[in-house]
């Protein structure tokens, strides 16, 4: 199949379900409906929280959130038409994303997530990198790419803290002090770290912090962890290039009931678009 770049996130697309990478990144089918609002909702917190750190805390996040939402500005910048090249296919322009209007539960939560985001800016500082765009070849020099951002890096002599904001509700699909040891995601992100900076795996600090109730929840990753990483994001980008699209398979579950896709997956329809819908908690199994 055709893979320009792997990321975790898509990387566990076609883990869990190969047939939706196919229909999204191979087939580059445009969403049939709307955006899950959350991943919407998740652009919006970003946009604000890289503002005001960008202006140092001097613009308040009500003024912030204010321009975001009122669509001053782009929270998703727009793509210029890709011609199709070299056995690629190519990519329509897409306009910018601005915010649309929230719904009425992201209204009640974006007060409590904007104090949040005051709260860890006032206690680490506004210094670092935000947002910061990294790309680079998993196996030079096939040029077998690995991209992503990184929502705020803070380098203070040889040591180096990470943070990735996240809107998750409390509940089974956060991690924990446990399986935060093998996020994939924080991982790479101090694998960049550590290859960017030369900062060394054991001064390198990384966190998600969970905005619902400004929960912060730290790892730290061996030089042995970071090395695999790659590995692991190697071995999905090799098995994505030499999957046949014509006989990938869709992989039916929970995750089907917010796939943008379940509508024209003959896979889910096989079901009669009843799918597991279990929501991860093993107490309700009896």
């Amino acid at each position: 199949m055709n893979i320009e770049h792997i990321s975790v996130s898509r990387g566990k697309s076609f883990k869990q379900c190969p047939y939706y990478y196919k229909l999204k990144y191979h087939e580059q089918i445009p969403n049939p409906g709307e955006e899950q609002f959350y991943f919407t909702y998740g652009k919006v917190i970003h946009k604000c929280a890289e503002l005001y750190v960008e202006n140092k805390g001097k613009i308040p996040l009500g003024d912030i959130s204010h321009q975001v939402l009122s669509g001053k500005v782009e929270i998703e910048p727009g793509r210029d038409a890709v011609p199709a090249k070299d056995g690629f296919q190519g990519k329509p322009a897409v306009p910018p994303k601005f915010a649309p209007p929230l719904p009425a539960d992201y209204k009640k939560r974006l007060p409590i997530h904007m104090r949040a985001i005051q709260k860890l800016t006032e206690s680490v500082g506004a210094e670092g990198l935000i947002e910061h765009k990294f790309k680079y070849d998993l196996d030079p020099p096939h040029e077998k790419m690995v991209t992503g951002f990184i929502d705020r890096i803070i380098i203070k002599d040889d040591k180096a803290w990470i943070i990735d904001y996240k809107t998750t509700k409390k509940g089974p699909f956060r991690e924990d002090k446990n399986t935060i040891l093998y996020d994939p995601q924080l991982r790479l992100y101090c694998r960049v770290v550590q290859k960017e900076f030369g900062i060394p795996a054991n001064n390198i600090k990384a966190a998600l912090y969970y905005l619902e109730d400004s929960m912060l929840l730290g790892a730290q990753y061996s030089d042995e962890s970071l090395i695999k990483v790659e590995q692991e994001l190697l071995k999905v980008y090799n098995d994505i290039k030499n999957a046949d699209p014509e006989r990938v398979y869709g992989k039916t579950g929970q995750h089907c009931a917010r796939c943008e896709y379940k509508g024209m997956c003959k896979f889910y329809q096989g079901t009669g678009g009843k799918a597991s819908k279990w929501d991860g908690d093993l107490g309700n199994l009896g």
